[in-house]
């Protein structure tokens, strides 16, 4: 979790809140969506997609999965 604070360090409370808001409807955003997610916050779209790649990381470890998806195997 210590990674996840550093990324997300240099944003505000209201992008924050703007990008859970945005989780809590589509885990997954891509092309148009990630765009207005990143104007909405006022951060890059780079920045967009790594917040979510990290919070779906956290999100899968407090449902017991895996943090990233793998194999069944895995």
């Amino acid at each position: 979790m210590a990674s996840e604070d550093k990324e997300l360090s240099g944003l505000s409370n209201d992008q924050l809140q703007i990008l859970e808001d945005n989780f809590r409807i589509n885990r997954y955003p891509e092309g148009t969506s990630l765009m207005l997610i990143a104007a909405e916050a006022g951060v890059s779209e780079e920045d967009v997609q790594r917040w979510f790649k990290l919070r779906i990381e956290k999100w899968r470890k407090e449902q017991g999965l895996p943090p990233t998806i793998g194999s069944v195997l895995d």
